[in-house]
């Protein structure tokens, strides 16, 4: 059969065109259809007959309208298979619902010290001064103490093997004291310029078994042989933070393989102030599905234990086996999972099964409900997301055991939409003791100018009533950097201020270097009498920086304050 709107060949019982989407009827017996032309004076559909074109084009129209047709057919077929399954509903919303606080985090442009770490390559800086301070309060005139300061730095360098840890305590122009660790490779060092001058004292941790027998004669300890930068490799082997979110994450989908979901209707809720309209699920965990996940749970958790790890740390450094038992036993504090599987396990035969009511609107979880006993002990817990104009922005949890309540609520601009972050948090209730806690944080980042002092940061924490830290100064954030300067925090009781600090705090992606200082000295290389006179260099250097410290703060504190905290 020939299409009489195209020309081309379509099947006999055909009602539509395939090439065209044209109806047609059928022809003639023995003869083309009406008005089709011959193959040899057939022109393009394109170029057909004056007049032939809007026939064309209405056909063509009617074919991508049945196309539309089908395709709106097959996606509702399949959103249909969805959304008509409560379970696949739920897990979408759950989805959906992390992904919005994920993006939020990501707005933030925070860096990747996780990738850092791993990277072996992090540097640490926190220094606090005080600025100020109420005398009126104390009684004493403690202006003196104006200009103590405390500069804490770490610094690790996988990659050349080399760390670093120094703190230093100033008053104004003046040191008075500054300690360092160092180490670099298998060498292990400690200075100060007060205590030891330019002398820097260490082991090779290497030989250390051999030195300290060769020194002493003693022979238990002469397999003590380690590298510190070995025993971090060790460490960060063991807890793989990559591998545990891996195994978390297998753990949380074969819990949710078990549970049971059921549709239980439509529920109006007050979402942190706004009247929703949601609709409420049934989701249940069996027993036995919990129980599994408490198992995976403590085994993910024990490759955290550190009184394994130390365990571990300790033979490989070849220590005696009954040295180790011993620390052990006085670490064993340490272990917090040991009875951890136990303690979940009792609680969830109490519980039997967990039942949660689940609340979704706009595919986003509106709230999670639940209410119930756990070894004797009755929970209430109300978690509500969204309500406001972005559903990060928004959240409030209620919690109450055994009638003590508890109450958070969280509003702002989470996502820094306005391009600027806002989070004001305010925490109720008698459970944690407190009558109420309010935290009110305030983060521009098109704000930081690093040519000049800035306030883009501030933070306000408050118990109405009793006191407040308020803190403001700047903040900067990229992809090497986090760097925060407070120029201004200020500690009020009763209204009243306290004291006025300065806190700055840097973590940055970047190498620190060095080697072995040429006035490096081991110590157990060192015969008795080098040792001796090395004790008794630090001893004098003692006495005398202790004097020179109590002349200093005879000089600038106030007789009254001195004697007043001496006596």
């Amino acid at each position: 059969m020939i299409c009489r709107n195209c020309g081309n060949e379509m099947r006999e019982d055909a009602r539509f065109c395939p090439h065209c989407g044209a109806m047609n009827a059928p022809a003639p017996e023995g003869g083309l259809p009406q008005g089709a032309p011959s193959y040899s004076s057939a022109a393009p559909a394109w170029e057909g007959p004056e007049g032939g074109g809007r026939k064309k084009k209405t056909g063509l129209f009617i074919g991508v309208g049945v196309a539309v047709v089908a395709v709106i057919a097959l996606v509702a077929v399949f959103a249909g298979g969805l959304f008509s399954n409560p379970k696949k509903q739920v897990e979408a919303a759950f989805v959906k619902s992390a992904a919005a606080y994920v993006q939020a985090e990501k707005a933030l442009n925070l860096p990747d010290t996780a990738q850092w770490q791993r990277e072996q390559n992090i540097s640490q800086y926190l220094t606090l001064a005080l600025k100020d301070i109420n005398s009126g309060l104390i009684g004493y005139d403690m202006s003196a103490l104006s200009g103590l300061e405390v500069l804490l730095s770490a610094s690790y360098n996988g990659g050349d093997r080399y760390a670093a840890f120094d703190l230093t305590a100033n008053w104004a122009e003046e040191e008075l004291l500054s300690l360092s660790m160092t180490a670099s490779d298998p060498y292990l060092w400690f200075n100060s310029p007060q205590l030891t001058g330019n002398t820097h004292y260490g082991v090779n941790t290497e030989t250390l078994g051999a030195d300290l027998t060769a020194m002493t004669g003693d022979d238990s300890m002469k397999d003590v042989s380690f590298n510190l930068f070995d025993l971090v490799d060790t460490v960060l082997e063991r807890v793989d933070q990559e591998k545990l979110e891996q195994d978390i994450t297998a753990a949380n989908k074969t819990l949710w393989e078990e549970a049971q979901v059921k549709k239980t209707g439509a529920k109006t809720l007050d979402l942190n102030g706004t009247e929703t309209k949601t609709t409420a699920f049934r989701v249940t965990f069996p027993q036995e599905a919990l129980e599994g996940y408490a198992d995976a749970l403590v085994k993910v958790m024990s490759a955290m234990s550190y009184y394994d790890l130390y365990e571990e740390l300790y033979r490989s450094m070849g220590m005696p086996q009954d040295q180790i038992d011993e620390i052990m036993d006085a670490l064993e504090e340490l272990d917090p999972y040991a009875a951890l599987a136990d303690d979940l396990k009792d609680a969830i035969g109490e519980a039997g099964g967990l039942e949660l009511e689940v609340c979704l609107s706009g595919g986003y979880v509106s709230a999670l409900l639940y209410e119930g006993e756990i070894d004797g002990t009755d929970l209430s817990l109300a978690l509500y997301l969204g309500g406001g104009e972005a559903y990060v922005d928004d959240l409030s949890l209620e919690l109450e055991v055994d009638g003590v309540k508890l109450t958070v609520k969280s509003t702002g601009d989470h996502g820094g939409r306005s391009g600027v972050f806002t989070d004001k948090t305010t925490i109720k209730g008698s459970l944690l003791g407190l009558t109420s806690l309010n935290s009110d944080l305030r983060y521009e980042p098109h704000r930081y100018d690093p040519q000049k002092f800035n306030d883009n940061f501030s933070w306000e924490l408050s118990i109405p009533g009793a006191g407040s830290l308020e803190m403001a100064g700047a903040l900067d954030i990229s992809e090497v950097r986090f760097d925060l300067d407070l120029d201004d925090v200020t500690l009020k009781v009763m209204g009243a201020d306290v004291c006025t600090l300065s806190l700055s705090y840097l973590v940055e992606h970047r190498a620190v270097h060095g080697g072995v200082p040429p006035t490096f000295q081991s110590l157990t290389r060192m015969d008795p009498m080098e040792l001796m006179t090395a004790a008794l260099d630090v001893q004098s250097r003692a006495e005398a920086w202790a004097a020179e410290m109590e002349a200093l703060f005879v000089s600038r504190l106030p007789a009254e304050l001195l004697y007043g905290t001496m006596y």
